[in-house]
């Protein structure tokens, strides 16, 4: 556990808020870094991996349905949030998600988009570490393979100076706004819960890492296809949840397909959610806790 003052840290405040207290950040010393995550409750571990350009702070109201029961791990990847900042590579990001999972024992690992992808990886590579998954629309390495190559951002210049980074500020205020209304949060609690997820996008390291994530996963989408055909899936329970609401209806055929095909490979259960955008555990966070109650049995 951190001494440092809980004021100061804007996730653990509203999240101590959100759920009625008991709510600590916790530190894992990866060779002079740290890698910060918080967490409440007890049981059976609950790791929450975000998606890319994602803070776990929007996992909020998934957080306060699963605390009562569970140990609930948020944590944040390498230059997201609290943790400190690290080089961007696919290696780095399933070698932390690791790390935490060691830290925490085997787990019932909850990702989302990007984070989905992560969390098969990190099960392919450590199998006893992983008691279930609930893959989140998790992202596939087929829905990139005609993407174009971009272009990282010039890191000898301010994270302002990039013309992306307007938008990402947007997104992150409409991604505030949303996580709020999801655990219907009064207006005490919805200033809290924006400070906490804006406090993802303050710094340049932080920032950076939001730009430069997407042309890093591109960068890779040859690696991941080659995992995959590598992987041996152990006998673990798995749902996938697909969202289709606002989802280009010329593109959700595909989506469905390749998860149908991925649930046939890991004997997993696929639903699709025709009331839900990309952002499940915002928009349906009620049916993820209830996958995440059924895969810990």
């Amino acid at each position: 556990m951190l001494n440092g003052s809980q004021a100061r840290d804007r996730v653990v405040v509203a999240f101590d808020a959100l759920t009625g207290g008991g709510v600590s950040r916790c530190a894992l010393d990866r060779g002079g870094r740290l890698l910060q995550w918080v967490q409440g409750g007890s049981g059976t571990p609950v790791v929450l991996e975000a998606g890319a350009m994602s803070p776990v702070a929007g996992f909020a109201a998934v957080f306060k349905g699963l605390v009562s029961e569970h140990r609930v791990i948020a944590y944040d990847r390498a230059s997201y949030g609290a943790s400190d900042p690290a080089p961007l590579s696919l290696d780095g990001q399933v070698d932390d998600l690791i790390a935490v999972l060691e830290e925490a024992g085997p787990s019932v690992v909850v990702g989302h988009s990007w984070g989905g992808l992560l969390a098969q990886f990190a099960t392919w590579t450590r199998p006893d570490l992983v008691t279930g998954l609930v893959l989140l629309d998790p992202s596939h390495e087929t829905f990139w393979t005609d993407a174009p190559p971009e272009a990282s951002a010039d890191r000898t210049r301010p994270a302002a100076d990039d013309p992306r980074t307007e938008d990402v500020l947007a997104f992150g205020h409409e991604l505030a706004a949303d996580v709020a209304r999801s655990v219907g949060a009064d207006q005490h609690l919805t200033q809290l819960l924006t400070d906490a997820c804006l406090s993802y996008l303050e710094t340049d390291a932080q920032l950076f890492t939001y730009l430069d994530e997407l042309p890093m996963i591109l960068d890779h989408v040859d690696d991941l296809t080659a995992r995959r055909r590598q992987a041996v899936w152990p006998e673990i329970p798995v749902v996938l949840l697909t969202a289709t609401k606002g989802r280009p209806p010329e593109f959700t055929p595909q989506v469905i397909a390749v998860q149908e095909q991925l649930a046939t490979e890991c004997d997993g259960r696929h639903q699709v959610v025709p009331d839900s955008g990309h952002y499940m555990h915002i928009d349906r966070p009620d049916l993820v806790i209830a996958c995440v109650e059924e895969v810990a049995g």
